[in-house]
């Protein structure tokens, strides 16, 4: 080699080890700091044009275990969706909550789960990560309330993977809440068998790291599990907002059930609800092994 080359290489080694230097300094102080990246084909797909037929169900896994508030989804055509594959608007009506609200004027948003094993999808139910990529569109001027839920992945058994009782299950939906201020404040609200928080009614995991966009404009959130270590990664728009390390601990032995698709407001009263009546809408949900953004 020529000595300007060798010159020019050895620069150039130079700057890779400072680089990996830097990387390496942020991530140990910055909960945000860059997770490794393994990108993964698209292993599922689902849109929601012709919600709730028979067929649909097939496509996206749907079980009837725990689901609730069917009346207040509906499937809309969308040109701006992304997917092609039409979108759903989920209603919440004033003074809504969860369906275990006794005192609540109005019923909204909903809840269904799916199933890896029913899609044909073992695999991915056993497999050491999960990433859950999907587009959402809240509308300019949107009462938030309190708080509420949006769609996240699960593993182990239905109906212990959240609340107050989750012994045999996990979950890792998102939440908008107000907080230091603000109304939209996001999170991933966590529950596992060794980790739901002091009172068991879940972890909000990196409150404040991120905020949902009420803007008229899809969004895109998505989410890397990995069983092994524990570890949440989450992005939003393609940019990362959060990583943390081990904090979804006692789930190895828990495989991957599929989607929690739960929205509602809440809590379960009619203070956590909206004044009027609300719309959020979904679309373009996607499975994969490995990161899936851009």
């Amino acid at each position: 080699m020529n000595r300007p080359a060798r010159t020019a290489a050895l620069a150039a080694l130079a700057l890779l080890a400072a680089s990996a230097c830097t990387a390496s300094h942020a991530h140990s102080h910055s909960q945000t700091s860059a997770a490794p990246v393994t990108p993964g084909a698209t292993a599922w797909h689902g849109g929601f044009r012709e919600f709730g037929s028979a067929q649909w169900k097939r496509t996206w896994g749907a079980v009837d275990q725990g689901a609730w508030g069917a009346a207040d989804f509906a499937a809309v055509e969308d040109p701006s969706a992304p997917g092609g594959a039409g979108a759903l608007q989920a209603t919440y009506g004033a003074g809504s909550s969860a369906n275990s609200c006794t005192d609540c004027p109005n019923p909204g948003g909903g809840q269904f789960y799916t199933d890896l094993n029913a899609l044909g999808l073992p695999a991915l139910a056993q497999s050491p990560t999960l990433d859950l990529r999907y587009a959402l569109k809240f509308p300019a001027g949107r009462d938030w309330g309190k708080a509420g839920k949006l769609p996240g992945l699960y593993g182990g058994k239905i109906g212990e993977e959240s609340g107050g009782t989750h012994g045999s299950g996990w979950s890792t939906r998102y939440m908008w809440r107000g907080a230091k201020g603000s109304p939209d404040n996001a999170e991933v609200y966590l529950y596992t068998p060794t980790n739901s928080g002091p009172t068991g009614y879940g972890v909000d995991e990196g409150l404040g790291d991120w905020h949902f966009q009420a803007d008229d404009r899809w969004h895109t959130v998505e989410q890397l599990i990995d069983r092994t270590t524990g570890d949440i990664t989450v992005w939003y728009d393609g940019r990362q907002v959060h990583h943390a390390s081990g904090t979804a601990s006692g789930i190895a032995g828990l495989p991957f059930g599929g989607i929690l698709f739960s929205t509602f407001y809440g809590g379960h009263d009619t203070s956590w609800g909206p004044a009027t009546a609300q719309h959020a809408w979904f679309a373009d949900f996607s499975l994969s092994t490995g990161t899936q953004h851009p």
